[in-house]
């Protein structure tokens, strides 16, 4: 890696900085365009504070709205009506940090910060510095051109084969993984995860956008792009994400496009005719029951550990958030359980009524989009519409994973979260009421000059 490389982006980070402090909300936009390319520092070898920009970024930017208190003026409702899931994620919060530091002592902090630092930081940026029509169509904007980039290079990759990929700093078991001798696509991310997840959040959201104006010249390419996208998808072998898509595009066809449910089943047919010429390897890839069967192994234990710590064995005793606390202490505990679902990673850390405040915290954030569809009009309908989609996709996804501790997944379920909550907060708003009694004694003096 040259020298110099390593000082022109901190260069480019501290202007993004200046530029984010004089407005807040590109400090999202920012962290939104440029995560899903975070897994190149994996070959740029770079130090390990450099995988802390996105972090100092949004901190930078909260830190801003802060002292400038942007927050749009008396937004209806108040933070019930930016954000009515507000008791369930507090709740939830509170609770894991108690049990993490509990459990852990100060290194609780580490498990802390993995699951619950885009929770709190970006909400709470959107609630001091909240989205505009403006700011929320270049996010739908950033998750097309982002989720066609990564797709369209995740293809390229594919052709190029594991081995150049190894070549290129990329390590086996890290980032270049295989499914029964399949190369798993992992495109810009770190693993194929992320990449898959990320893929169907951009075709739910954007092609819900795109299906809402559909001869918008973004829209159109978007809707010519999208099939690629899905190809690209399952070309990383990850089955959450199919699972995901199917259940995100049958929303959007039950609450807002109807004929979409001709198309899924024009998917299904298709599908189910390519099977037989479809390579075995891949079929079995898709289909194999082995890591549900791990999955059943390893939760066949939870009643066990209930047994023993009814109320959770507290926050990082299992997933990224303990391997990140076994890194920490040198590796010197046993490895960490992995559970693959998420509502099992909660159950054994955090109990039932941890379990409890996620299923209310989940509820909330679906019923939150679905009452922004119904009640929004125009593009703002259309992208909550296209955000509930997401929300369902993630509640499924995390059946089969830990969808809240994958990056850049979590940061930007509460980044679509909070902007439809900004859509709705802004509706109706004081400065909104302002503007129209404004208008409506301008046009009296008019009525009585003449």
């Amino acid at each position: 890696m040259p020298v110099f490389l390593p000082v022109i982006l901190f260069a480019v980070w501290l202007l993004l900085v200046g530029s984010v402090w004089r407005r807040p909300q590109r400090g999202a936009l920012v962290v939104a365009a440029v995560t899903p390319f975070d897994g190149l520092l994996a070959i740029m070898r770079l130090p390990d504070l450099a995988d802390g920009w996105k972090e100092g970024l949004l901190v930078a930017a909260i830190a801003s709205a802060a002292l400038r208190n942007s927050r749009t003026p008396c937004p209806r409702g108040g933070l019930a009506g930016f954000a009515p899931w507000w008791p369930a994620a507090a709740a939830f919060v509170l609770i894991g940090t108690a049990s993490a530091f509990v459990a852990h002592g100060t290194d609780g902090i580490v498990a802390v910060k993995i699951t619950f630092f885009y929770l709190v930081a970006v909400p709470l940026l959107l609630w001091w510095a909240p989205f505009d029509s403006r700011d929320r169509d270049v996010l739908v904007s950033i998750l097309m051109a982002t989720g066609v980039a990564v797709s369209v290079l995740g293809l390229v990759q594919q052709r190029l084969g594991p081995d150049r990929m190894v070549g290129w700093g990329y390590e086996y078991g890290e980032q270049v993984r295989s499914a029964g001798g399949l190369f798993r696509t992992f495109s810009t991310f770190g693993q194929p995860f992320p990449f898959a997840l990320f893929v169907t959040t951009s075709l739910l959201v954007g092609g819900a956008v795109a299906l809402g104006d559909p001869r918008r010249l973004r829209n159109s390419l978007f809707l010519v792009m999208s099939p690629i996208m899905a190809f690209a998808m399952t070309t990383a072998v990850v089955r959450a994400a199919v699972l995901g898509l199917v259940l995100g595009a049958i929303w959007i066809a039950a609450t807002r496009f109807p004929p979409l449910f001709a198309l899924l089943g024009a998917g299904l047919v298709t599908v189910l005719c390519a099977l037989p010429f479809l390579p075995a390897s891949a079929v079995d890839a898709l289909t194999s029951g082995s890591s549900l069967d791990e999955r059943r192994s390893g939760w066949s234990g939870i009643v066990d550990s209930l047994a023993v710590h009814p109320l959770g064995a507290g926050l990082g005793a299992t997933g990224s958030a303990a391997d990140a606390l076994r890194e920490s202490d040198g590796g010197t505990t046993a490895a960490a359980y992995q559970p693959d679902n998420y509502y099992v990673k909660v159950l054994v850390e955090l109990g039932p009524i941890g379990l409890w405040l996620v299923v209310l915290l989940l509820g909330g954030a679906l019923a939150t989009a679905y009452l922004a569809a119904r009640t929004a009009t125009g593009d703002d309908a259309a992208f909550a519409g296209g955000v509930g989609a997401s929300i369902v996709a993630a509640i499924g996804a995390s059946i089969v994973s830990t969808y809240f501790e994958i990056f850049p997944l979590d940061f930007f379920f509460w980044l679509l979260l909070g902007a439809v909550g900004c859509a709705q907060a802004q509706r109706g708003s004081c400065s909104d009421r302002w503007r129209s009694r404004r208008a409506e004694a301008a046009s009296r003096r008019t009525a009585a000059n003449s």
